[in-house]
């Protein structure tokens, strides 16, 4: 889908009391593991996937950070690794890592903490303060680490190959007619051929694999047996990936947001076009109900016509003389997480009923930027080759239109922000292994309060090629005696987390704990404070772990 980077505001919950849950026992019911080992056959050409490597990289370098975190004590360096794992000796690239230390005494250290939180070619280096977000008694005994992925960043060399393609002008995502629709494959195939012509080693060492043994390198350099380790989305499938290449190497991980290897990427974007209407509808009828402060309808169909309406005006005459169709469908695609939804009512209440767009620019700038394309060269140069695509340009349109006609919301948007990889010149390498009956134990949570992007049924399929898993859900159907405060995904993360605690695994092709739905905004209470720091991107999984 279209990128999640940033966040738009600090990700805030709130976690009362505390009871422990059963730890996993040693056999619970596992269910057979798949007889290849896991999904998909392994790997070949540069992404060196057969397990750890000889290459061991030097220290690393640590001064203050510059990027915000000095001001909690943050240090910066970057990681040697090679370009290419099957030559370690060769080409040697670099990855900006971040650090903020453990705050516990030498007895309670529980090692270090890796988060990736983002979507594929987004930065995660300012990632070190999501332990901020969880109480200090657990996010002190460890050293919280964020890193920029290669070609990301600050890592070095980075990939850009069209700066300009996100400007604010750009044309709707649906197309209107033959010349419309002419016009946006062109724009796909011009920016792969700009991706071509970088001639970058990049655009060949860039799979999930490359990022995996580049965690590994990581461990090694910290001087960790093993990692313990929390991903959101894409991080998600990293450490899906990461587990399968190194499982002894893996203390405690965190999938939060499970990616179902099967559909990456080309399916993965299209499944994402039912829930992402979904949420839009949620969010409406969430502005209807608090037509009073946003004044927008006060019915779920109101509201959701005034969006549509104002895309369609923006085709036309862009807000401001600036802001165009494609803006406006980007900003209200960040209503995946319910965290944003003040904000965006805010900016739509805004450009709808006094065309002010500052807050529309404020968001967008956040989320999306303008003045470097590196996040989606690099998301390409990942996905492009993490898996097969399609060559033509018939099936990606078949299956669009007929989203389209269903799930009008992203539909297109989420095709042409991937459209490159039909032409990419790169062709894709075997997708990496993901599972297996040597898969560590791991703690895998979703929330469902609204539909994820992450689907349901991925985060189950991902549970079967982990036989160890343990998936707590937060969604509509929770335990009759239940509530937030007893039972959350955030609740099971500081449990794990501070003492390796897990949830009983149930027998059958389900999650093992549901919980229910965390309550939605009210924008007429208080704003919340927290000393915590805007992080990227992720789920209310991990906010509702914040105690304040």
């Amino acid at each position: 889908m279209k990128r999640h980077v940033k966040a738009a505001a600090a990700v805030i919950g709130l976690l009362v009391g505390c009871a422990t849950l059963s730890p996993l026992p040693a056999q619970a019911d596992p269910e057979p593991a798949n007889r290849s080992g896991g999904h998909h056959g392994g790997h070949h050409g540069g992404q060196h996937g057969g397990g750890e490597t000889s290459y061991q990289p030097p220290p690393i370098e640590w001064s203050p950070c510059t990027n915000g975190l000095q001001f909690l004590g943050g240090e910066c360096g970057h990681l040697v690794v090679p370009l290419d794992y099957a030559r370690p000796q060769g080409k040697k690239i670099k990855v900006a890592v971040s650090r903020l230390k453990h705050t516990s005494d030498e007895a309670s250290y529980q090692g270090v903490m890796v988060v990736n939180l983002t979507w594929p070619g987004g930065s995660g280096l300012g990632q070190a303060s999501v332990g901020k977000l969880l109480p200090e008694f657990v996010s002190g005994t460890y050293d919280w680490v964020g890193f920029d992925p290669r070609g990301v960043g600050a890592s070095e060399p980075t990939l850009s190959c069209d700066p300009g393609i996100n400007g604010y002008d750009r044309m709707a995502y649906e197309p209107s007619s033959p010349r419309h629709l002419a016009a946006q494959i062109k724009v796909a195939k011009d920016y792969s051929a700009a991706c071509a012509r970088t001639r970058s080693d990049l655009l060949r060492h860039a799979t999930t694999a490359h990022t995996a043994n580049d965690l590994d390198s990581l461990r090694k350099a910290l001087g960790q047996e093993q990692l313990n380790y929390y991903g959101y989305v894409y991080g998600a499938y990293l450490g899906q990936v990461y587990g399968t290449m190194f499982p002894a190497r893996v203390r405690r991980m965190v999938i939060d947001s499970a990616v179902d290897p099967r559909h990456a990427w080309f399916g993965y974007n299209l499944n994402q076009n039912y829930p992402l209407d979904q949420n839009l509808a949620a969010f409406s009828a969430w502005t209807a109900k608090h037509d009073s402060i946003y004044h927008l309808g006060t019915t779920e169909a109101a509201v959701r016509k005034k969006y549509y309406d104002t895309l369609a005006k923006l085709a036309k005459k862009p807000a401001g003389g600036v802001f165009g169709p494609a803006v406006w469908t980007d900003v209200f695609l960040l209503a995946y997480n319910t965290n944003h939804w003040q904000e965006l009512a805010t900016l739509f209440s805004a450009v709808v009923n006094t065309g002010d767009t500052a807050l529309l620019k404020q968001v967008y700038d956040a989320n999306y930027p303008t003045v470097t394309d590196n996040n989606q060269a690099m998301a390409l140069a990942t996905m492009c080759t993490d898996a097969p695509w399609p060559r033509d340009w018939d099936t990606w349109l078949r299956v669009t239109e007929r989203d389209y006609r269903k799930v009008p919301f992203a539909a297109w948007a989420d095709m042409w922000f991937v459209a490159s990889c039909q032409s990419w010149s790169v062709p894709p390498q075997r997708p990496a292994a993901v599972g297996g009956p040597k898969t560590p134990s791991v703690l895998m949570v979703l929330d469902r309060t609204i539909d994820p992007s992450s689907t349901y049924e991925g985060s189950l399929a991902v549970r079967k090629l982990f036989p160890k898993a343990v998936l707590v859900e937060s969604g509509p159907t929770p335990a009759e005696t239940a509530t937030p405060e007893s039972c959350s995904p955030g609740r099971s993360i500081v449990e794990y987390l501070l003492n390796g605690t897990l949830p009983a695994r149930v027998a059958g092709n389900t999650s093992d704990l549901k919980c229910p739905a965390a309550p939605l905004p009210n924008p007429a209470a208080p704003a919340a404070k927290s000393a915590a720091p805007p992080v990227a991107g992720f789920s209310g999984a991990l906010a509702a772990a914040t105690v304040r």
